[in-house]
């Protein structure tokens, strides 16, 4: 296929430089279908998915492009649901929500395009969102909401993630795996 770019520096530790968002995040530990994987659960309880949110913003997209995010997550305790977040300057936030617990689909905002989940066994889901940005910044955010379409968070959900990637393209393709800078793989 084309050439791609994950614009995630520090791909697979959300604990590295890039990352923001007061999502209590695990050590890095080996495995995952990646070889590694961290911990994420809610800073604490409340009403708003604020702190249930870690995120790379700020990147460089071209309004009117389209760009997929995704992150290989697995479900360890709580609620089970996942959010993959198509953060835009121009738009905000558009979410497409997950069930880890049970593989299902949920539901997405109606500027997401395209939202699924691909099975990579033993519990691991790659979990892809689709957008069109508006604007010349944004960036991607992994959240854990009580359930589909709710914005609250509970402090007693844990899920596992083993990488995450923002790319132009409409479609996830084969993970790029960056440690402090973005990379383009040929």
């Amino acid at each position: 296929s084309e050439a791609r770019t994950n614009q995630m520096v520090h791909s697979g530790d959300m604990t590295g430089a890039g990352w923001t968002g007061p999502a209590t995040t695990g050590t890095v530990t080996a495995g995952s279908p990646f070889g590694t994987y961290q911990t994420l659960s809610p800073a604490s309880s409340d009403t708003v998915i604020v702190p249930a949110q870690r995120y790379q913003i700020g990147k460089s997209i071209t309004s009117g492009s389209t760009y997929v995010g995704w992150a290989l997550v697995k479900y360890s305790a709580g609620s089970g649901w996942f959010v993959v977040n198509m953060y835009d300057t121009g738009k905000q936030s558009e979410q497409a929500y997950f069930d880890l617990q049970n593989g299902v689909v949920g539901s997405k905002d109606a500027l997401i395009i395209d939202h699924g989940m691909i099975d990579y066994g033993d519990g691991w889901w790659l979990c892809w969102a689709s957008s069109n940005a508006a604007s010349s910044s944004g960036g991607l955010s992994n959240e854990m909401p009580n359930g589909d379409g709710v914005q609250s968070c509970s402090a007693a959900d844990v899920i596992l993630v083993a990488g995450s990637q923002f790319e132009l393209g409409s479609t996830p393709s084969s993970y790029i795996p960056t440690a402090g800078a973005t990379v383009t793989r040929a």
